[in-house]
Parts: structure tokens; sequence; C-alpha cells
């Protein structure tokens, strides 16, 4: 396995951890729609003014499309993880989106490139316990049918958001691709807020007059962003199945940072995950 691809698949996760921290702390006080739409839109500034210095061609009307294909599926994930977490089964939405999110790339990428070695499939397999212990929260909670269809979904959404993104041409590069999957997905989270202040008009305003934590959405942004970058880079140097598996493993980062940043305690059952998480990465890189 390329070292390089295997080091920005770790990347994409950090910076993927990084930005769901972010958001996560920014929702907590708007609309997480509203932080979903204004880190995208910080990105896709940010992604304009750096190529100012890279200066990446515009590329095949193909890849732009692949770009929007991409945005569309993710920002219908986001949505679709919005509502099942509002319905008090984060316990259950969280792992099981998680799961799904690396595992129709890596199905995708088993199919179109063949098996990888038997260390590499078992650091595959690692990766997914990992990915759901390291999500799911202490309780237990009955997981019923009706609670998984919407994570499930979500998880759906986002694994073809990888799958596509991760198919763009080798000489398309990163910038023009992304920003084409923001505009797409902009486009559709500005229509959830348009539909939400007209569903709320006459009432009270509440949470607008609370001040918009700016700051962590563009560190959500930059988070988001070079998440995307990372994993791109990831799947052209390797395998898609590679950098899926490795890209999912972004919940490891956010208990890492809500330990660090906020003195959460880790589980240990989290702990546990985080050790499982690390066994896997040393397989996928043998």
């Amino acid at each position: 396995m390329e070292l390089v691809a295997i080091l920005s698949g770790l990347a994409a996760a950090v910076a993927w951890g990084t930005a769901d921290f972010a958001g996560g702390l920014a929702s907590r006080g708007v609309s997480a729609v509203r932080v979903v739409l204004a880190s995208q839109f910080l990105g896709t500034l940010a992604l304009l003014a750096l190529n100012l210095a890279l200066r990446q061609a515009i590329p095949a009307p193909h890849d732009l499309l692949l770009g929007m294909i991409a945005g569309l599926a993710g920002g219908t994930g986001l949505v679709l993880l919005y509502l099942s977490l509002a319905r008090d089964k984060m316990g259950v939405a969280a792992p099981l989106t998680a799961v799904a999110s690396g595992g129709i790339p890596l199905t995708v990428g088993l199919v179109t490139e063949g098996l990888p070695g038997a260390p590499q499939l078992t650091g595959f397999l690692l990766a997914l316990v990992a990915i759901w212990i390291i999500s799911r929260p202490d309780g237990d909670s009955p997981i019923r049918p009706g609670n998984i269809v919407l994570p499930l979904l979500a998880g759906i959404g986002f694994g073809v958001f990888l799958t596509i993104i991760g198919r763009v041409g080798p000489d398309a590069g990163f910038v023009w691709p992304v920003v084409a999957a923001r505009l797409a997905s902009m486009s559709l989270m500005a229509a959830l807020v348009v539909a939400g202040l007209l569903r709320s008009r006459g009432k009270s305003p509440g949470e607008g007059r609370a001040s918009f934590p700016w700051s962590l959405a563009a560190l959500a942004a930059l988070g988001d962003t070079s998440g995307n970058a990372f994993f791109i880079l990831s799947s052209e140097l390797g395998r898609l199945d590679v950098a899926s598996v490795l890209g999912a493993l972004y919940p490891a980062a956010t208990v890492l940072l809500a330990r660090l940043v906020l003195g959460e305690r880790l589980t240990s059952r989290q702990s546990a995950g985080v050790g499982v998480a690390l066994a896997a990465v040393m397989l996928i890189a043998v």
C-alpha cells in the first residue's frame, strides 16, 4: 500500500472528525442546517481563494457533474441524519450511519478493484467494528426496525458521496469537484433554511437572537473541505476501499477532541474502540 495514500486517508478522518466536533458545538446554539450551510459556504470561498495560488484548471463537465451528484447525495445524507437525531435515537443513528458510510465505498472498491490481501481484509473488518464501538455511546437502547431506516439511508447518502467523489478523474484535481459538490449541497441546505423560515413565520424568534458561531463554522469548513481533499488524494493514489475505511474512522477524532477540549471522559468501550482502530490501521498498512 502507498504510504502517502494511507496517511491521506487518516488525515481525512482527522479532518472530518474535527469538522464534526466543531459543527456539533456550533449546533448547540443554532440550527444544525444553518451551521452546515454556513460552513460549506465558507469552505467554498476558501477553496476558490486557494485556487488563486494552485490555478487548477476547470475539469471536464463529467467530473463537475460527478461532484454535483456527490454533493446532493451528501447533503441528503445530512438531512436524513438530522431527522434521525431529532427522534432521540442518537445511540443508534451515529454508529449505523458511520458503518454504512464506510461500507458502501468499501463494497464498490472490492468489486471494482478486486480483493486485497488477507491482512487488509482483516483490517477492514476491524475498522468497521471500531467505528461502531467508538460511535455508540453507553446505555442500552432497543433497536427497532423503525429506528434504523433513516440512519441507514443517511449512511448510504454519505457512502454514495465518498464513492462518487473518489471517482473523479485523476487530472480533475480536488478544488473544482469539491466546489461543484458544495454548490449542489448548499442549494439543498438553502432550500431547507428557507422552508424553515417560512414555517416559523409569526413565531417567537428565539434562536434568531443568538449570535451565530462563525468561528466554529469556519473550523468546521476547514475540516470538511480539507477532509474531502485528503480523501480524493487517498483514493487517487491508492484504493477506494482503503481510503473509505480509513476516512470512516472520523468518529475517533471527534471523541478524542471532546476528551481533550471539553474534558469529556472516554468510556471504556470507546477506549477499546480506539485500540481496535489502531490495530486496523496497522493491518491495512501492511
